[in-house]
C-alpha cells in the first residue's frame, strides 16, 4: 500500500481543502430506489416511501390494544426493487422510531450498554424487525429486541451527516425487497400506539466514486457501563467526521483503561471506489499518546461488501514526516492507497494498557479521492518577469483522473480543467500569485487536496534600482578606476558602452591603452589607462535579477560618468583607524539621540592648510578644512555612516589634486548570541522570555518586522526568532536567528495503575512500580509539590513525571495506592525449660495462607505444612533452639514472628539396658496435653515414688507408679490429701528394688 507524502496541518495551512465549498453538499446521484409497495398493513401514506424523495415518509403503526390483547395489532411495509440486487449489495432504509432506540443501536455491540446509560429499556417497548427478502424467502433479518442484531457487518443502524438514521442491510444472497415490521413489546402497557417512520430504501450503483461517505456508525468491545458513563468512553458526534466541515470532528475515546478495549467508527460509501483512489483522513491525537506508541493501536480497515480487503496500523501506513506533523497535536491530513476497491472504511482504536491518560482521537474528515497531483519539475519553482505569463504543468498519479486548476486554496474560481501533463498558461501577471491544482474523477465533486503552485513575479530592474560608487570625485589618470555597482535587487551586472546594450564591455577587453576587468564576485568594473584628454567617460550598467532573469530594458540602463585628471599633484588621506569602527553602543546612539559622529585623519602630499577636503558618505557630501598640521575632522550623520552601501569612506581634496584614501572600510558591529539553538523542556511551559540573549537585544518574529515580539508568547518546537536591536534595520545590523527546540518527554508507564501495599512492608513512595527508572513524584496532576521518594507511602493518589536529560514529562502518570492492613503474628506454646526428647505443640493465627514454619534444634512431628496453623516439635538440642512462622493474610499481606525455646534435660538414663527416663515438667490443667508426671520405662519395674516440696515436706507417695499423678496431694501435712498442689518446683525420689537404685531429681509443676 503506497502512502502519500502529502500532509498538511488543517486550520494552519491554506493548501488543505477537503471539499469545494460550493459543491460540498452534492452527493452521488447514482442511487436506485425501491419503487414498489409489495405489501403493507396498518400503514399511512405508503406511497411516500417509494417516491424517491427522502423528505417524505410513510407511517407504520402498531398498537398494544386493550386488556388481554384485544385490539392489538402490528404493522408492516414491504418495499420492492424493480430489478433484484446481487449478493453483498448494501441497501439503506431511512427510518425514525418513536422511542429513542436508534441512537443506542448506532453503537453496534455497545447498544445494550448505551441504552442502559441513557435509561432506555430496549426490550419490551417499541420493537421493529427489518428483513431482506427474495420473493417470499427471508434472506437476512434483524430485530431490535436483541441489540446485537444490529452489530454485524450485514445489518447496522447508521447515521448521515445531518443526523438522520438509516438501516444498512447487506445480505450475502441475492434479494429484491425489504420488509419493516413495527410491533409493541410486552412491557408497554395497554392502549398504546407507536409509529415507525419509513422515508424510503435505496442502494448505490455504478463504479464512479464521488468520495464523500454517506453514512457512519460505531462499535466497541471490552468497555463497561462505568467506562461509558464515568470514563468518557464511546464515540461523540460521529456525523461530524463526514460533514464536509474541516473544523468539526467526531471523538473516539476509550477513557482510561486498565484492560483491553476497542472503539471503532465505520464510514459507508454509496458506491465502490476505484482501486487507485486514496483514503484521506484528517485527525488529531494527543502527542503524549503518540510517544507511548498509540499509532500501533490505531487501525484502518477497508471492506468491499462483506469482504475485508485490507487492514493495517497507522504505524505502517504513515511516513515519518506525517508522524512528525501529528506530534504537534493539531489536526493533520494524510492519505494512503488501499490498492483495491472498497465501500466501507473502519478506523479503530485499541487500548494501551495501564496508561493513565485519556485515550482518544478526533476525526475531522474521511473521504475518498484520487492521489494529489505531482508537479512537473518546471513548475516547482516558477518565477517570471512582470507583464508575462507562466506555463504550469502537473500530472495525475493515475490514468483516469483529471486536473482542476483554481485561483484559491479554498473555494475560489475553477480556472480550467485539463488532462494530466497539459500546460496551464496563466494570464499576464504583474504581482506574485499562487495557483492550485487538484486531481478528481471526472463527474465527481470530491477532489484530492489542492497543491499550491506559487508563481513569483519579478519586477524588471530600472536605472533607479542601481547605484554605483567609485566615480564621485575626479580621479587621477595614474590610478585605476573601480566602479562598484549595488542594488537592493539580487542579481548579476553587465557593463556597456551604450544605453541600448549594443556594445557590451567584457572581462579582459582592451581598447587601445584602456583595459577593462569585471569582477565575477560583485560585478565591479576596473578600468586602467584613462586620461584627462578624453574625459569625461560614460559607461552604462544593467542588472539581471536572480529569480526570473529580468534585466533592464534597452534605454533604461544606469549611466555612470567618470572624470579623469592628469595632475602632477597628489595627496594621500590617512583616516584614523578608529573613525571607521562603529561600536554597538555608538550604533544604538545613531538611531537614538546621538546621531552625529566624527571622521578624523591627516593628509600628506601636495596640499596646504586651508584646502577643502570632501567626504562622501551614503551619497551625502560632507566637507572639512585642513588645519595647519594638515589634519581634519568632519562631522557626519551616524545613520549615513552605517547606511553607506559599499561601507567605504570616499575622500578627495579639491583643486585637481589626485587623492588616494586607502579605501578605509566602515567596520560595523555584530550581534553576539551565545547559543543560536536553544532547547527547553515542554513541561516548563517556556515562553519567549526564556530565550537567553543580551539585555540590550530584542526578539522579532521575522527579519523585516520592526515590532518586538511579545515575550509571553509560548515557545513551539522548531520555531525561529531573530535577535536584534529595536529600531535598527536588519540591513544595517543583521539580526541573529535563534531556533527553538522543545523536548517533549512521554509520560511514564506502569504495569498497574492501582497498586496495593501491605502496612507491614513499610513501603516508601519510591516503591511505587513505574517502568521508567528516572522519575519524579508529585502530589497533584499539575504543578504541586515534589515528594521525597523515601517518605512513607500513604493511601491515596500519586502523580509521576518521567525525566529524560533533565526534562520532565508534561503529562503525569496517575497511580492510586491502597494500604492493606497486616497481622501481628504470635506463637502459642511452651518456650521455657522445655524437655528435650519430648513432643510439644505450638499454634499461630488460624485462617491464613502460605504458612512457613522453621524449626532450629528440633524435629517436626506433626503439622508444619503451608496450610497448617500448628506444629508439633520433638526438641533434641540443648542450644540454639528456636521456632519461626510466617504467613499471608487474606489480603496477601505477610506477618512473621520468631520465638526462642529454652530446652533442658528432664531425667537420667540408668543404663541403656534399663531405659528409665524422667520427664521433669508437666502441666496438670486437664487440657489433654502433658497432664501427668511421666517416667518413661517405669512400668517395666516395681517401684516406689515419693514427691517432696521445696521445703522437704512429703506431698505424694505411691507404690508401683503407673504414670498417673496429676499434681494432687495424697499426704496430709502442708495441704490436705486431695488438694491441688500449687505451681512450683518439687523433688522426686524413685526407688526401683530390682535395680537396687534410687533415682532423685527435680520436677516442675505448672498450672
Amino acid at each position: 500500500m503506497a502512502t502519500s507524502l502529502l500532509l498538511r496541518k488543517k486550520l494552519y495551512n491554506g493548501l488543505l481543502i477537503l471539499f469545494f465549498l460550493s459543491l460540498q453538499s452534492v452527493i452521488s446521484q447514482n442511487r436506485t430506489y425501491a419503487t414498489v409497495v409489495a405489501s403493507e398493513s396498518n400503514v399511512d401514506s405508503a406511497i411516500n416511501s417509494t417516491d424517491q424523495d427522502l423528505n417524505t415518509s410513510a407511517i407504520v403503526r402498531a398498537s398494544s390494544g386493550l386488556a388481554l390483547g384485544l385490539g392489538a395489532y402490528a404493522g408492516h411495509l414491504e418495499l420492492r426493487y424493480a430489478v433484484p440486487l446481487q449478493a453483498n449489495t448494501t441497501s439503506y432504509i431511512k427510518i425514525d422510531s418513536e422511542d429513542e432506540l436508534l441512537p443506542f443501536l448506532l453503537g453496534g455491540n455497545l447498544g445494550n450498554l448505551l441504552a442502559n446509560l441513557g435509561g432506555t429499556v430496549l426490550l419490551g417497548n417499541q420493537e421493529f424487525t427489518v428483513e431482506a427478502k427474495n420473493g417470499a424467502t427471508t434472506i437476512l433479518q434483524a430485530n431490535t429486541n436483541n441489540a446485537t442484531n444490529f452489530a454485524s457487518a450485514s445489518s447496522r443502524i447508521v447515521i448521515d451527516e445531518t443526523g438522520d438514521y438509516f438501516v444498512a442491510m447487506t445480505p450475502n444472497l441475492a434479494y429484491d425487497r425489504l420488509r419493516l415490521t413495527n410491533n409493541l413489546g410486552s412491557l408497554i402497557g395497554v392502549n398504546n400506539t407507536k409509529n415507525l417512520t419509513v422515508f424510503g430504501a435505496f442502494h448505490g450503483e455504478g463504479t464512479v466514486n464521488c468520495g464523500s461517505p454517506s453514512f457512519t456508525s460505531f462499535d466497541g468491545s471490552g468497555l463497561s457501563l462505568d467506562l461509558l458513563n464515568l470514563g468518557g468512553a464511546g464515540v461523540t458526534n460521529p456525523e461530524l467526521a463526514m460533514d464536509g466541515d474541516p473544523n468539526t470532528a467526531s471523538e473516539l475515546s476509550l477513557g482510561i483503561l486498565a484492560v483491553t478495549g476497542t472503539i471503532a467508527q465505520t464510514f459507508y460509501f454509496d458506491t465502490v471506489s476505484n482501486p487507485t483512489d486514496q483514503i484521506y483522513m484528517t485527525m488529531a491525537i494527543n502527542p503524549s499518546l503518540l510517544q507511548l506508541g498509540i499509532l500501533d493501536n490505531i487501525s484502518v480497515t477497508g471492506v468491499n461488501g462483506a469482504n475485508e480487503e485490507f487492514s493495517d496500523s497507522l504505524t505502517s501506513l504513515l511516513s515519518l514526516d506525517i508522524i512528525t506533523l501529528l506530534q504537534s497535536g493539531e489536526a493533520t491530513t494524510f492519505s494512503f492507497n488501499p490498492g483495491t476497491s472498497i465501500d466501507k472504511v473502519t478506523l479503530g482504536l485499541s487500548s494501551l494498557l495501564n496508561v493513565s491518560l485519556p485515550q482518544n482521537m478526533n476525526v475531522y474528515e474521511v473521504f475518498l479521492a484520487p492521489a494529489v497531483p505531482n508537479l512537473d519539475a518546471s513548475s516547482t519553482s516558477v518565477a517570471i518577469c512582470e507583464g508575462s505569463s507562466a506555463n504550469l504543468v502537473a500530472n495525475t498519479q493515475d490514468s483516469t483522473s483529471e486536473l482542476r486548476w483554481y485561483d484559491a486554496a479554498v473555494g475560489g474560481n475553477l480556472l480550467v480543467t485539463l488532462n494530466s501533463g497539459d500546460v496551464y498558461t496563466t494570464p499576464t501577471l504583474v504581482e506574485d500569485q499562487i495557483y492550485y491544482v487538484a486531481a478528481a474523477t471526472p463527474g465527481c465533486s470530491i477532489e484530492s487536496p489542492r497543491v499550491g503552485v506559487p508563481v513569483t513575479v519579478a519586477a524588471i530592474p530600472t536605472a533607479d534600482d542601481i547605484s554605483v560608487s567609485g566615480n564621485e570625485f575626479p580621479l587621477c589618470s595614474s590610478s585605476a578606476v573601480v566602479l562598484h555597482p549595488s542594488s537592493a535587487i539580487q542579481g548579476e551586472y553587465s557593463w556597456y558602452f551604450d544605453q541600448n546594450k549594443t556594445m557590451e564591455i567584457t572581462d579582459g577587453m582592451e581598447d587601445g591603452d584602456v583595459n577593462y576587468a569585471i569582477s565575477a564576485i560583485d560585478g565591479s568594473l576596473t578600468i586602467t589607462g584613462l586620461d584627462e584628454a578624453n574625459s569625461p567617460y560614460t559607461y552604462y550598467v544593467s542588472l539581471e535579477e536572480a529569480s526570473a532573469g529580468c534585466e533592464n530594458v534597452a534605454g533604461d540602463l544606469k549611466e555612470v560618468q567618470v572624470t579623469i585628471v592628469d595632475s602632477n599633484t597628489s595627496a594621500e588621506v590617512n583616516i584614523d583607524i578608529d573613525s571607521g569602527i562603529v561600536l554597538l553602543d555608538e550604533l544604538i546612539g545613531f538611531f537614538g539621540a546621538e546621531s552625529a559622529t566624527t571622521i578624523a585623519g591627516a593628509v600628506t602630499g601636495d596640499v596646504v592648510a586651508g584646502d577643502v577636503i570632501n567626504l562622501l558618505v551614503n551619497n551625502t557630501l560632507y566637507t572639512g578644512v585642513l588645519d595647519t598640521d594638515l589634519n581634519f575632522t568632519i562631522t557626519v550623520d551616524g545613520i549615513d555612516l552605517v547606511s553607506d552601501l559599499d561601507h567605504i569612506l570616499d575622500v578627495f581634496v579639491e583643486g585637481g589634486v589626485c587623492t588616494t584614501s586607502g579605501n578605509v572600510l566602515i567596520d560595523l558591529p555584530d550581534i553576539n548570541v551565545n547559543a543560536t539553538f536553544q532547547e527547553f523542556c515542554a513541561s516548563d511551559n517556556p515562553t519567549l522570555a526564556d530565550l537567553i540573549i543580551d539585555s540590550n537585544l530584542s526578539l522579532f518574529d521575522a527579519l523585516d518586522i520592526n515590532v518586538a515580539a511579545d515575550l509571553n508568547t509560548p515557545l513551539v518546537d522548531g520555531s525561529v526568532y531573530f535577535a536584534g536591536i529595536l529600531d535598527i534595520p536588519n540591513s544595517i545590523l543583521p539580526r541573529v536567528q535563534i531556533t527553538v527546540g522543545i523536548r517533549s518527554v512521554p509520560a511514564p508507564t506502569t504495569s498497574e495503575i492501582n497498586q496495593e501495599f501491605c502496612e507491614s512492608s513499610e513501603a516508601t513512595i519510591g516503591d511505587l512500580q513505574v517502568n521508567e527508572t528516572d522519575v519524579v513524584f508529585y502530589d497533584s496532576e499539575t504543578e504541586g509539590t515534589v515528594l521525597d521518594p523515601t517518605s512513607p507511602l500513604m493511601a491515596g493518589t500519586y502523580f509521576v513525571a518521567a525525566v529524560v536529560d533533565g526534562c520532565e514529562s508534561s503529562e503525569r502518570l496517575i497511580i492510586n495506592v491502597s494500604i492493606l492492613a497486616s497481622d501481628i503474628a504470635t506463637i502459642t506454646g511452651e518456650r521455657e525449660e522445655v524437655c528435650i526428647d519430648r513432643e510439644y505443640r505450638y499454634t499461630t493465627e488460624d485462617n491464613r495462607q502460605n504458612y512457613v514454619w522453621e524449626v532450629f534444634g528440633g524435629t517436626i512431628a506433626e503439622g508444619g505444612t503451608s496450610t497448617d496453623n500448628f506444629i508439633s516439635i520433638l526438641w533434641d538440642d540443648l542450644e540454639e533452639t528456636s521456632l519461626r512462622v510466617s504467613y499471608e493474610n487474606t489480603t496477601g499481606c505477610g506477618a512473621s514472628v520468631s520465638e526462642t525455646v529454652s530446652t533442658i534435660t528432664c531425667g537420667e538414663v540408668l543404663g541403656e539396658e534399663f531405659g528409665i527416663l524422667v520427664y521433669n515438667e508437666f502441666s496438670p490443667n486437664n487440657d489433654g496435653f502433658n497432664d501427668y508426671f511421666v517416667v518413661k520405662g517405669i512400668l517395666n519395674y516395681s517401684s516406689r515414688v515419693q514427691i517432696y516440696n521445696r521445703n522437704g515436706n512429703l506431698v505424694f507417695e505411691t507404690e508401683n507408679y503407673q504414670n498417673d499423678w496429676n499434681g494432687i496431694a495424697t499426704v496430709s501435712g502442708v495441704l490436705n490429701s486431695g488438694d491441688d498442689l500449687p505451681s512450683g518446683t518439687y523433688y522426686y525420689v524413685i526407688n526401683i528394688p530390682e535395680l537396687e537404685q534410687d533415682l532423685m531429681g527435680w520436677l516442675q509443676l505448672v498450672r
